[in-house]
């Protein structure tokens, strides 16, 4: 009974984690993608926006012009987004792991 009810909220957790997952691919979808270069001249910073391609092997950066602050602003939501996706895959296979463990040792 017991390796039940942990059972049940193993697969809670994991669903939870799959619908948090979700929300934030689609919302790193619809962010821009790219990387921000700054480049200091005298006493002033310059910022600009990059994207990177990839042609054949190689991975090319292509230079998409200055970043505004609000540009900036999501480019770092994103990669915020994209850390946080690498922990909850993270996390949702080690539950994946726990659960086949699980079912191997009831399947005995």
């Amino acid at each position: 009974m017991e390796n039940k009810i942990l059972e049940n909220i193993l697969l809670e957790e994991r669903d939870r984690l799959l619908g948090r997952l979700k929300i934030i691919e689609e919302r790193i979808a619809s962010l821009p993608s790219g990387w921000i270069r700054k480049i200091k001249k005298g006493d002033k910073t310059y910022k600009y926006l990059y994207i990177s391609k990839r042609e054949g092997k190689a991975v090319k950066s292509i230079f998409s012009g200055k970043v505004d602050e609000k540009t900036e602003k999501l480019i770092e939501e994103r990669k915020r987004l994209v850390e946080e996706r690498k922990r909850l895959k993270k996390k949702i296979n080690e539950l994946n792991k726990i659960l086949r463990l699980a079912n191997g040792r009831r399947n005995r």
